[in-house]
């Protein structure tokens, strides 16, 4: 049987792309998962991540997808991934589906018959195929963002919460009048200074 992780890095972020990734694997081969200490991401050092991501693509087949800023911007996040979701399970063609739930009645809102559908919250730390979508979307996720790091400068986490990414965006919106192409505008804390940065022009008057 043919199973199908599907797992995301970088929903929370206000810098750079979301990442979803398919881990396609055939059933009897999720031994080697457990035997190479495969779990969420998110409870794995940068270094064991990228690790086990060059020994994940040894053993099973890999779907990456993004959801860019201006598709966030443009659309509803769970309806986004709704339809990346589903764009990844129709190319891996799996027998079985387990996925990070990030909505109640998924499996439903796929429409997709046919194929066993999981849908779990944790799933990524409940299931080693899943555990893998995280560790592969997680390095994919942090290549994207190094490559914007060097090209643009430092910026912190990349999160809403981080001193440095807010006043990497002030800056970068007082200097410019826009925003860069890699920070998403629909964020609240991106809202705010852009409010903030209008209110200060028309105060120069």
């Amino acid at each position: 049987m043919k199973i199908l992780g599907i797992d995301e890095a970088g929903r929370g972020p206000v810098i750079g792309p979301l990442v979803m990734v398919g881990f396609l694997i055939d059933e009897e081969d999720e031994e080697k998962l457990k035997e190479l200490g495969v779990r969420d991401s998110k409870q794995l050092s940068r270094e064991r991540r990228e690790e086990l991501a060059r020994e994940l693509r040894k053993i099973g087949k890999i779907f990456i997808k993004l959801i860019h800023p201006w598709q966030i911007d443009a659309e509803n996040l769970n309806k986004l991934e709704r339809e990346v979701a589903k764009l990844i399970i129709l190319e891996a063609k799996p027998e079985k589906v387990i996925i990070d739930a990030f909505e109640r009645k998924l499996p439903l809102k796929l429409g997709i018959d046919g194929i066993e559908i999981i849908a779990e919250p944790k799933a990524d730390e409940k299931y080693a195929v899943v555990s893998a979508a995280s560790i592969i979307a997680k390095v994919e996720r942090d290549r994207i963002v190094d490559q914007i790091r060097r090209r643009f400068g430092d910026f912190g986490t990349g999160y809403p919460s981080d001193p440095k990414t807010v006043e990497f965006v002030e800056r970068w919106i007082r200097e410019k009048k826009k925003l860069p192409d890699f920070v998403r505008r629909s964020w609240e804390t991106t809202r705010r200074i852009i409010e903030r940065e209008e209110q200060k022009t028309l105060n120069d008057f």
